[in-house]
């Protein structure tokens, strides 16, 4: 019955979802186009990097470092958080590690990806006793509550997120947003290798009709990187949009 007089309803105002979706098409046609001459600049990497940095300086030595939710293990996330973790860890001393990554209640906890993120900790010279596990957290304000259930004086002592860049801005402002009085982060950048990627397309042989490209790292590899950081960070600010209409940051 609501299909049809849905339907109905549609074909009576024909007309007007004509309008409406040609207005949507355009506005998705100069989207696409922005963001295409935009990855072509240095805007997307600088906004990229505002999300990592903007909210995350600290000036204290972490007593609790705290290995936020992303992906499962392994994944690119999982291991770039231990990573930084662990080589925070090590810069600073006597820290304590918690990790935090959802689990389902009916698997055990030497099962569970933040066990496994754990083990890597300790492959990299961590104490494994000094890693603590939250599993409850399904988002960045889950993690936050969950971690002041577990140990309540987090609130007032130094701690480190660690996150993907992206996430740091948010994650900083929700923990705070949660009472927790001391709170920086460490974002978990990508370094670029030392190596040189240019090529000479003629040593290399092939199709001679097509364009030389072996010079040109921007189309090979910065648009593209540009074009991703677009779509991530502005997916990001909608979850910053949507934080802070919650009252989470």
């Amino acid at each position: 019955m609501f299909v049809e007089e849905l339907f109905n309803f549609m074909k009576i105002n024909k007309s007007f979802f004509y309008l409406v979706g040609k207005r949507f098409i355009l506005a998705t046609g100069l989207l696409f186009v922005f963001m295409i001459v935009f990855a072509f600049t240095t805007g997307p990497f600088y906004l990229y990097y505002w999300l990592g940095k903007s909210n995350s300086e600290y000036p204290f030595p972490p007593k609790h470092i705290i290995i936020l939710g992303g992906a499962g293990y392994p994944s690119s996330t999982a291991l770039m958080r231990s990573y930084y973790a662990a080589a925070l860890y090590k810069k600073n001393g006597s820290c304590d590690i918690y990790v935090c990554q959802p689990s389902a209640e009916n698997v055990l906890l030497a099962n569970s990806d933040a066990y496994k993120i754990g083990h890597d900790l300790i492959t990299r010279g961590v104490d494994s006793s000094r890693i603590f596990y939250e599993l409850k957290g399904s988002n960045t304000r889950g993690e936050a509550l969950s971690l002041l259930k577990m140990n309540t004086q987090l609130k007032n002592e130094c701690c480190v997120l660690v996150t993907s860049p992206e996430h740091m801005k948010r994650a900083v402002a929700t923990f705070r947003c949660a009472n927790f009085k001391n709170i920086g982060g460490e974002p978990t950048f990508d370094l670029c290798g030392p190596a040189d990627l240019l090529y000479n397309d003629k040593e290399l042989g092939g199709n001679k009709n097509l364009p030389s490209i072996g010079q040109e790292t921007q189309l090979r590899y910065q648009f593209w990187n540009h074009f991703v950081y677009q779509i991530i960070c502005y997916r990001e600010l909608m979850a910053l949009s949507w934080y802070w209409l919650k009252g989470w940051i």
